[in-house]
Order: C-alpha cells, then structure tokens, then sequence
C-alpha cells in the first residue's frame, strides 16, 4: 500500500490515524526522535491534521490562521521534533497527545 493509499483511507476514515503513524512508522529507517516538551494547543492541533495529509491551506482556513503562520508553525515541528517530514511530525504528536 502506497503513502497516498494510506492517507487517502485516512481521509476516507476507514482506518483511523493512528493506524497510518505505526504504518509510517515501520517503514522509517530510524527510530522516532523524542517529542519537544512542551507545545502550544495550536501546534498540537496542526500536528494532528498533518497525520491525516491535510495540506497547509486547508489547516490555515480550519483553524483561522494564515498561510504564513502555519508554514512557520510546521516547520518549527518538524525541526524541533527531529522529523524527517510533515507527516513524521504529526504522527509524532497524534503519539504523545492523542
């Protein structure tokens, strides 16, 4: 199953996003870095749509933010979280925050 199968049945709700993170997770080369200690309820919210492939546009208009704010926002995740991507870092969070 291809990433863009898996998120699409994410989008579809017929596995839930957990279930994609492990399935990401399995396939990564290395072991998940360690979560940041303390993130705002804004970033967990971001991170959650990132496990679930929402694009940053769509994550900007759901939580009244804009575009620019959620870039910066995601970026600072995936740095500070030591992801490999936007996706690793929001699985991450979904992980540590449910």
């Amino acid at each position: 199953m291809s990433v863009y199968q898996v998120v699409s049945s994410v989008r579809r709700e017929d596995i839930a996003s957990e279930d994609v993170c492990e399935i990401y997770e399995l396939g990564s080369r290395r072991q998940s870095p360690a979560v940041v200690k303390e993130l705002t309820s804004r970033q967990i919210a971001i991170g959650r749509m990132l496990s679930t492939g929402t694009k940053d546009a769509a994550i900007a208009r759901e939580l009244g933010l804009s575009l620019r704010t959620v870039r910066a926002e995601v970026s600072a995740l995936v740095v500070g979280l030591g992801a490999k991507s936007r996706f690793q870092a929001g699985c991450l969070l979904v992980r540590r925050f449910g």
